[in-house]
């Protein structure tokens, strides 16, 4: 069980994780520039709107958890189970990938 000092500390870093992918994925320009559009992705490089920012955050969240999961088939023992989370691990960065790169070629092709 969590101590109380331990949950604030990861209330905290979860905060702190969410604030930083947001600035990271356009939120200032989304809400200056993207708030007047009533689309959900703007075809233009300059401009980006809220619902973009918010995706792009949780492909940030995917690739994190799949780099964690790569990560723990590392300290894991057995061999099953290091294959199960190097399996998901590429599979949720892959995903993580191709919507990433499926939001960025319509932001550029148009």
């Amino acid at each position: 069980m969590l101590t109380s000092s331990s949950k604030y500390i990861t209330i905290a870093t979860v905060a702190y994780l969410v604030a930083f992918f947001a600035f990271a994925s356009g939120l200032v320009n989304s809400i200056i520039e993207g708030a007047r559009s009533k689309d959900f992705i703007i075809p233009s490089r300059s401009i980006q709107t809220i619902g973009e920012t918010i995706v792009i955050v949780v492909i940030l969240f995917m690739g994190m958890f799949g780099a964690y999961l790569l990560y723990n088939s590392g300290k894991t023992t057995t061999l099953k189970s290091q294959w199960g989370l190097l399996a998901g691990g590429f599979t949720v960065l892959t995903i993580a990938l191709i919507v990433g790169f499926s939001i960025v070629k319509i932001k550029i092709l148009g």
